[in-house]
């Protein structure tokens, strides 16, 4: 266990963070991430600062009518009847902060959620009666109100962030952008520095550089967002006018070759180093983003949040182990019938593909040739059930077409095979990676810079069925789990599916499936690989630590 010795805390500013699975804090697998590196960092005494919104959750319960039709019903959360976060106060009073957008005075509040000793998750908030309507609905949704709602979001957190930090008197040694919403940050910094410290620009951009990382986690245009520059400048003019400054050099670090105001790039340029999240990331984000300091630092997960407690012992006989994955396949059977109203036998090779649904992930692969797959599952002493889940983002109709589509095959060609469990959430996620058989993961090969469910799938002697992309191409998947051609993803399920992993499964021994067993240990031990105790060793000593 590493010995972090710097009392200074790292200020770790996300967009979202999974911790609670009712607080709509969070939309998929960066939120995951996020809410995995600080438990991590509780775990470890690591200080730790994270920074985040605090939305109210407008669109996150997802909800299947009967013709397979994704809507959206908002949170049950509401921040002054909860006991997940509480007010921070000063001077025994809430806690309650302005900043100028454009010319118009927005407060701020702040909400607070200890998750260790040194580890404490702030939220912003400002849905405040202070605030004009428009103001107070800017974070009714995550990642909502077009470009403009974003843009505000992103002002935000950037800003509201380093506010934030300065009244409680938290002066962090470094500034960690997980993704680039958090990019205003730097004119908050900017400001101070001038402003308060009397720094000339050169000077400040240098200071402030030498204490700014990024972390990038996807090459998908959408998680790279590029505003309308007309649509960033009064938001600019104003700041800059605020300490006499030039707009059009607060404006510089992000202006793209389009003469658009591109969220990466800011973020590339005002930062000392770069991190990708896998290896085959790291390749391609060097060759898209040529000229920078990237390091690579592949993803991770923390294993006593999703590890199924039992599977840590190592000394498990053959039929404790597999007891024991029965036992968490009867759970996740359970589970998914109090959601669907619909049941299958446990006993079954149960398949899962969950996560969030959009196009480069490609569930529709998976029912490409429904007949052919129904053949499969419908073979004789070997029946496959397949488990889905996954939420499109409200606006996405293309991925909410994508889940009708299956549910319509689940409801005529794969009856019986087939079962799509609604609002998928961290809950459930927990419960699939710990009650499946096997993970399926089906990825445009280039597009999943990283990827963690396969890993938590792993650490629970879950197998993997995947396309090597992300973290799964730093794997030597033989004898561990199966690897899909990139080329023929539906193609090389089915044939993967029918000839190797029925006959394997269902090969008993004396009632067991030994061979399937010796492949769950040998995962299980694999997971030890990709946890996040590594992953903040490696922060630490190829991010923060100033060389």
């Amino acid at each position: 266990m590493p010995n972090f010795k710097n009392n200074s805390s790292v200020a770790y500013f996300c967009a979202e963070f999974g911790i609670d699975t009712n607080l709509p804090t969070y939309a998929g697998g960066l939120g995951v991430l996020a809410g995995d590196i600080l438990l991590e960092a509780a775990e470890q005494d690591f200080p730790m600062i994270g920074v985040g919104l605090l939305y109210e959750g407008k669109y996150f319960i997802q909800k299947i009518d009967g013709e397979g039709w994704q809507s959206q019903e908002a949170s049950y959360f509401r921040s002054d009847n909860t006991r997940a976060v509480r007010p921070v106060e000063v001077r025994g009073e809430p806690l309650v902060f302005s900043c100028n957008f454009a010319g118009e005075e927005v407060f701020l509040g702040a909400y607070q959620q200890r998750i260790g000793e040194r580890v404490t998750l702030y939220f912003l908030t400002t849905d405040l009666e202070q605030n004009s309507d428009a103001w107070r609905e800017v974070l009714a949704a995550e990642y909502g109100g077009g470009d403009e709602g974003q843009l505000k979001q992103q002002l935000v957190l950037g800003i509201g962030g380093v506010k934030l930090l300065d009244i409680l008197g938290i002066k962090p040694r470094v500034y960690h952008f997980n993704e680039g919403r958090p990019i205003f940050v730097f004119w908050e910094l900017l400001r101070k520095y001038i402003l308060k410290d009397n720094l000339p620009y050169e000077d400040a951009v240098t200071k402030i550089k030498q204490s700014i990382v990024y972390t990038n986690h996807t090459l998908v245009p959408a998680g790279n967002l590029t505003y309308d520059r007309n649509l960033v400048q009064p938001y600019a003019d104003h700041f800059a006018s605020t300490f006499a400054f030039d707009a059009n050099n607060l404006m510089a670090p992000g202006i793209d070759a389009d003469n658009r105001f591109n969220i990466t790039l800011f973020a590339l340029n005002v930062s000392r180093k770069a991190s990708s999240v896998s290896k085959l990331h790291h390749k391609l984000a060097q060759k898209q983003w040529p000229g920078y300091d990237w390091v690579n630092i592949t993803n991770a997960i923390h294993i006593p949040r999703w590890q199924y407690r039992g599977f840590r012992n190592r000394n498990l006989s053959d039929e404790e182990l597999w007891e024991m994955h029965v036992s968490q396949k009867k759970e996740l059977q359970k589970i998914t019938y109090e959601r669907t109203g619909v049941g299958y036998d446990h006993e079954q090779l149960v398949l899962s593909w969950a996560r969030r649904i959009s196009d480069y992930k490609n569930m529709d692969a998976i029912f490409k040739d429904v007949n052919e797959l129904n053949r499969i599952a419908s073979k004789e002493g070997m029946p496959v059930q397949i488990l889905i889940a996954g939420k499109a983002h409200w606006g996405d109709e293309a991925a909410k077409r994508m889940i009708q589509e299956a549910i319509d095959y689940m409801k005529k060609e794969l009856y019986g095979h087939a079962i799509f469990i609604p609002n998928y959430d961290l809950y459930l996620a927990i419960h699939m990676v710990r009650g499946s058989d096997v993970w399926l993961n089906t990825p445009t090969l280039g597009n999943e810079a990283s990827g963690t469910s396969g890993m938590k799938a792993i650490a629970n002697g879950v197998l993997n069925c995947t396309v090597a992309d992300g973290w799964a191409a730093e794997v030597d998947w033989d004898g561990l789990g199966w690897v899909l051609d990139s080329e023929r993803i539906a193609e090389s399920l089915y044939e993967t599916i029918e000839n190797r992993i029925q006959p394997l499964f269902y090969e008993r021994e004396y009632g067991l499936p030994s061979k399937w067993i010796n492949m769950m240990r040998k995962s299980i031990i694999l997971a030890d690989k990709f946890s996040t105790e590594k992953l903040l060793e490696s922060y630490e000593d190829k991010l923060y630590k100033q060389i």
